[in-house]
């Protein structure tokens, strides 16, 4: 089970990569950025340019997201080994179909 609950938290990784658009905010803002996974220092130093404090907002909850798939993204990969380990110890999963 802890594998397929693995698979979830996987989900929950990518949704909150799809979520973050740093680089999409920048270039509707005319600024031009090259690579469009963009690392927080990057997004850090284009904060400390633009005085606009609705796009700050923004580009902030992008650091939240991108924090997050980082969270998430370990968790799951924790989970599936811890799951492929508890399956050799009491393999339940083989039950279920």
């Amino acid at each position: 089970m802890l594998i397929i609950v693995s698979i979830f938290i996987f989900i929950i990784a990518v949704i909150f990569r799809l979520m973050d658009n740093s680089a999409g905010l920048l270039i509707s803002n005319g600024i031009s950025v090259s690579p469009f996974y963009l690392p927080p220092d990057v997004i850090k130093d284009e904060m400390n340019k633009i005085h606009d404090l609705r796009l700050k907002r923004k580009l902030k909850r992008t650091l939240i997201y991108q924090k997050l798939h980082k969270v998430f993204t370990v968790l799951a990969v924790v989970m599936l080994v811890v799951g492929i380990a508890y399956e050799f110890y009491s393999p339940t999963l083989i039950h279920l179909f």
